[in-house]
């Protein structure tokens, strides 16, 4: 299992409340917008509630991923630290 599908398992586990804890909601926001930043032109970041959060992180970590690796990987490591 590689830090994304660790990520997105982890944020589809998370209730109402887990999303407010810390900060969680608006570190995963940051999150997905810097991969969309990555994944490049054609990709916008919708405006979701925080439960559809792990699934567009989940395609755009995907595609951000295939864009570019390093940076993609070590933004992920931080969410996964962030989200504990």
């Amino acid at each position: 299992m590689n830090d994304l599908d660790r990520l997105v398992r982890r944020l589809r586990g998370f209730s109402p409340r887990s999303w407010q804890a810390q900060g969680r909601s608006e570190t995963v926001r940051r999150l997905a917008a810097d991969l969309v930043e990555i994944a490049g032109e054609g990709h916008r970041l919708p405006d979701v509630p925080d439960y559809a959060l792990p699934d567009v992180i989940a395609v755009v970590g995907a595609d951000a991923l295939d864009v570019d690796a390093e940076a993609t990987a070590t933004l992920l490591k931080t969410a996964l630290e962030q989200t504990r």
